[in-house]
Order: structure tokens, then sequence, then C-alpha cells
């Protein structure tokens, strides 16, 4: 039986993870870490092409929702990460970050009408 596209998603997640911590106890040389990056870049714009040309009616507020969708997780995971202590807090791109989803929560506000 073939694979429903939630399991497809879950292995890749633990290959990516896998790859992490393989990578932290120096199991993986990082010269073929582009080739990998190479790879994941090409899946990424083979799914956003099928994405846009899925026959949605309005293709594009359906590739702005996906960007959306995407945008949230990515936050939820920043914010559990740190939580957690998976990632660490003494980076200095940490201020960028703050800075950045505080000009995004002000722009929500201010186009959409919709307080954080």
């Amino acid at each position: 039986m073939a694979a429903s596209v939630q399991e497809e998603l879950t292995r890749m997640r633990i290959i990516l993870q896998d790859l992490e911590g393989r990578l932290e106890a120096g199991e993986v040389p990082p010269e073929g870490l582009p080739e990998f990056k190479s790879t994941v870049d090409e899946i990424r714009l083979r799914v956003w092409a099928l994405l846009t040309a899925a026959g949605a009616e309005a293709p594009r507020e359906a590739a702005e929702r996906f960007r959306l969708r995407r945008a949230a997780e990515f936050c939820r995971a920043l914010a559990s990460e740190l939580s957690t202590g998976n990632l660490g807090a003494g980076h200095p791109e940490w201020t960028e970050v703050q800075q950045t989803v505080t000009k995004l929560s002000a722009a929500i506000k201010e186009y959409t009408g919709r307080a954080a």
C-alpha cells in the first residue's frame, strides 16, 4: 500500500533530524551538506510548482495560504525548540528575529485589522 503524504513527511523529518544529530556528533562531514541542501531545494521548488498548478480556482491564493501556514509552522518550531533548550538562546540572530516578528505583528494588525 502506498504511503500517505503525511507518512512521507514524517519520514523526511526523521531523516533530517537524524542528519542533524549525526552532524553534531561529527559523524557527517560538512562537505556533503551543500549537495543535501541542493536536493532539499529542488524538492521544495517542485512542491511549490505542484501547489501553484494544482488546479485551484485561485492558484495565487492557494500559494499565499501555503506560505502563511509554513511561516506559522516555522515560528511554532522555533518557539518550541527555544523553550525546550533544543535551540540555543545565546545566538546574536535572536535580536533580528525578534525585530522581524515585531514588524510582522504590526503589519498584520495594520493591513488585516487582526491584533495578536
